[in-house]
């Protein structure tokens, strides 16, 4: 089997995709990823970064707000998107 990495169009994307899902024996879609830009990070690294986070909720110093501000503040961010 060959590895293909495709860049395509909007515009053609669901066409292809749709393509490629009826011949799935013959095809394999590894992934549908596009770098945003953002490096990864280790698994030991998330580990640390959650754990660093429960210990700031858990002691109390972590700045919290109620639900509903929070639901607000994301929805104006996604409205000026």
């Amino acid at each position: 089997m060959h590895s293909l990495v495709l860049k395509v169009d909007n515009g053609f994307y669901a066409q292809l995709l749709s393509f490629l899902n009826q011949n799935k024996r013959q095809v394999n879609i590894l992934e549908d990823i596009e770098d945003d830009g953002y490096p990864s990070i280790s698994k030991d690294e998330a580990r640390e970064r959650v754990s660093a986070a429960v210990e700031e909720y858990r002691s109390g110093k972590m700045k919290t707000v109620p639900y509903s501000q929070g639901m607000d503040e994301i929805d104006n961010w996604l409205n000026s998107l």
